[in-house]
């Protein structure tokens, strides 16, 4: 997988698979939410379901203290995305490249 992040779009190969808009990460070039950001943590659609934060540069199980995988390792997989916040890194890994 070939992401890049370009006009608060997230492109595979041409194709835009998402796009962030204020705190929420739509799929596509809709407004459809795939999810939402709050403070340090990713939360499901539009609700209150955590998935998964970002601690320390780390991306967390849910709201528990479980590494899952490191930020940093993730922006060097995803071009131009040293733009992006640690949480919508952690969100994109976590909806599109986990």
């Amino acid at each position: 997988m070939a992401l890049e992040y370009k006009n608060n779009r997230l492109i595979d190969r041409g194709k835009t698979l998402a796009n962030i808009k204020k705190d929420r990460l739509n799929s596509g070039i809709g407004s459809s939410a795939i999810c939402n950001v709050k403070d340090d943590r990713v939360r499901d659609k539009i609700g209150s379901s955590v998935v998964c934060n970002v601690k320390n540069g780390d991306i967390r199980e849910k709201i528990g203290s479980r590494r899952l995988e490191k930020v940093k390792d993730i922006r060097k997989e995803i071009k131009n995305a040293e733009s992006l916040s640690d949480v919508f890194v952690a969100a994109v890994w976590w909806y599109f490249m986990r």
